[in-house]
């Protein structure tokens, strides 16, 4: 179990570090995975103090598609949903393939709100960084502020609420994210630095942009055959592959 105290750097040059939830991860090439149809790699979620808590996250990766599949999934530490999701970023189900980000909540069920991406391009390599600071989370990419967060900004561990643990997961056969490199820097430990915000556009709560929250077990593993039959069932269902 990380300790959310602590920074962590994983460039996968030699195994996935804290990230060691993982099922179909593609590793053939050195200091890169690759995560495509169902598949995704986490830390453990084991209790509150699992994961990190205030501070910067910085991810360098890939997203490929312009359907809902690939996502960066900051997920709550104690493994219950409902609960504080913050995803960095996934694709709206419109089939534009706009990049987004979310924060949900529980208010006695699935709450949330999303910003969406200006001009940030898919098939292509980006740096994403999350600022998680008491009453505000900052969304950056590639130094550039797409969304800001300050209602229902969860309270990290050390400050009395949760941490989070970070993810990475994709559910479309026509999608896929890659991932070369994966930093944390706690709050105050030279990584925290917000610059100016400024709010991106907010969409509507669409069902299709649901993440693999509901496919979480208790035991803090993921069931991966019940995500694969539901994301199976619901291409034949209606033609797209998502949860």
């Amino acid at each position: 179990m990380a300790n959310g105290n602590d920074a962590l750097s994983i460039n996968f040059d030699n195994g996935f570090g804290t990230i060691g939830n993982a099922y179909n991860i593609d590793t053939s090439v050195l200091g890169e995975v690759k995560l495509s149809g169902v598949s995704a790699m986490m830390e453990w979620a084991t209790g509150p103090s699992a994961g990190h808590g205030y501070g910067t996250y910085t991810v360098e990766a890939k997203l490929t598609g312009n359907q809902p599949g690939p996502a960066i999934v900051m997920w709550p530490g104690d493994n219950h949903w409902p609960g504080q999701e913050i995803d960095l970023v996934e694709l709206l189900p419109n089939g534009g393939g706009q990049q987004y980000s979310t924060l949900h909540w529980d208010n006695g069920g699935d709450s949330y709100i999303g910003k969406i991406f200006d001009d940030v391009s898919n098939n292509a390599w980006h740096q994403y960084q999350m600022v998680w600071e008491q009453g505000k989370i900052t969304i950056n990419v590639d130094g550039k502020t797409q969304a800001t967060f300050t209602g229902h900004v969860p309270t990290d561990y050390a400050h009395g609420g949760m941490n989070n643990t970070i993810g990475f997961l994709n559910t479309n056969a026509n999608t896929s994210i890659s991932v070369s490199q994966v930093d944390y820097t706690p709050l105050g430990g030279g990584g925290s630095s917000t610059p100016a915000v400024r709010d991106a556009n907010p969409f509507p709560v669409n069902a299709e942009v649901d993440s693999l929250s509901k496919q979480m077990k208790a035991d803090s593993s993921i069931d991966w055959d019940t995500l694969a039959a539901t994301v199976t069932a619901n291409y034949y269902a209606t033609g797209y592959w998502h949860l």
